[in-house]
């Protein structure tokens, strides 16, 4: 890749780098504190609400407390920007009158799986929809709690949870469900969240879930299945997803969810691209992000002056992605922010991927 020595093209970029590591900087302050149940206390934000702050503000300052946050304008215009503003509370009745929440009680077990109720504590913080992205690249988290007890259902494995009925699967379903149309394919079985949802639509004609695990298969005919409405309009294949649909992908609509987060949902996610690119995934929004990421993880190391020698092994599938990358864009000129914006777009990134193996 060669970019032009364009004052403006080289301020633009420096922008572009600066908000991609501000992106990864929040989004790894948020899955730290994410991972605590206790990190926040009606006590702790009360202490701040008593000074006149909205609990959003306190959860911000104690945040910065926890991590020894030096704040100063910069900083206080970038955590009010990227934390204060997208932390809300939510309200239990939403979810609680979610159609397949108040039908589906069932729990149980089947070999190493089991439907139970997990909690949320009161404050607990988690992602409760999916990220949204400005047009300069900015990446805004949803950050959810409740300020009382809120309990959800959830498949697990031991302690690991594969799926579950929390606000962030509700949420980040809506848009897929609202585009299930005539005969539908679904890759990835759960529990069943989407066909369920699906069925309730008269336009959707049949769903086809296609589930490589035969226990989790079972588990679900077993506790899930006999509380579906429609389960005529409904059949369950036992195969692996990408084997299926690179063999099966002539249907009206196709919905991929095989993984957990985008992280480990990458390489699928591209594997599924490359076999049909009008696939749609499970938070494809963070996946695209995590492409872009990796572009201008390529651009920073282009001006930096890294060639052929640095992108011949990969340890990791982020490493891969830019590999690829390199090698689809060694002959590529960037002249002005428009050929800037078209190589950072969503289609550009997907066609890149598209092209070739990795």
């Amino acid at each position: 890749m060669k970019i032009t020595n364009n004052p403006t093209l080289k301020t633009k970029i420096d922008e572009i780098i600066r908000i991609n590591q501000i992106n990864t900087w929040i989004a790894g302050l948020f899955n730290e504190v994410n991972s605590y149940t206790d990190f926040f206390s009606k006590e702790k934000i009360n202490y701040f609400v008593k000074k006149g702050h909205s609990e959003a503000e306190a959860m911000t300052a104690i945040i910065c407390g926890e991590f020894n946050i030096e704040r100063d304008e910069e900083l206080d215009t970038i955590l009010t920007e990227f934390c204060t503003e997208r932390i809300k509370c939510l309200e239990p009745k939403e979810y609680l009158n979610n159609e397949y929440v108040s039908r589906i009680k069932a729990t149980g077990k089947y070999k190493q799986y089991a439907i139970r109720m997990i909690d949320y504590e009161p404050y607990q913080t988690f992602a409760y929809d999916e990220i949204s992205v400005t047009k300069d690249y900015k990446e805004y988290s949803a950050i959810g709690y409740f300020n009382k007890p809120f309990s959800y259902l959830a498949l697990c494995e031991g302690n690991n949870i594969w799926m579950s009925l929390n606000p962030n699967e509700i949420e980040t379903m809506k848009p897929f469900i609202a585009k299930g149309k005539g005969n539908v394919l679904v890759l990835g079985l759960g529990m069943g969240y989407v066909p369920f949802m699906m069925v309730l639509k008269p336009e959707v004609k049949h769903i086809t879930i296609v589930e490589k695990d035969q226990n989790i298969i079972n588990l679900f005919n077993t506790l899930l299945f006999p509380h579906f409405i429609n389960k005529n309009k409904i059949t369950i294949i036992k195969d692996d997803a990408i084997t299926y649909v690179s063999k099966n992908n002539k249907y009206d609509y196709i919905f991929a969810d095989l993984w957990h987060t985008p992280e480990d949902g990458l390489d699928l996610y591209i594997q599924l691209k490359r076999i049909h690119k009008d696939i749609d995934c499970w938070l494809e929004t963070s996946l695209i992000a995590m492409l872009r990421r990796c572009m201008i993880t390529l651009i920073e190391e282009s001006l930096e002056g890294l060639g052929d020698n640095n992108y011949q092994k990969a340890k990791t599938v982020t490493d891969r992605v830019i590999n690829s990358y390199y090698q689809k864009t060694k002959n590529l000129v960037i002249n002005n922010e428009d050929d800037l914006s078209k190589l950072l777009s969503d289609k550009s990134l997907l066609n890149l991927i598209a092209k070739n193996s990795f």
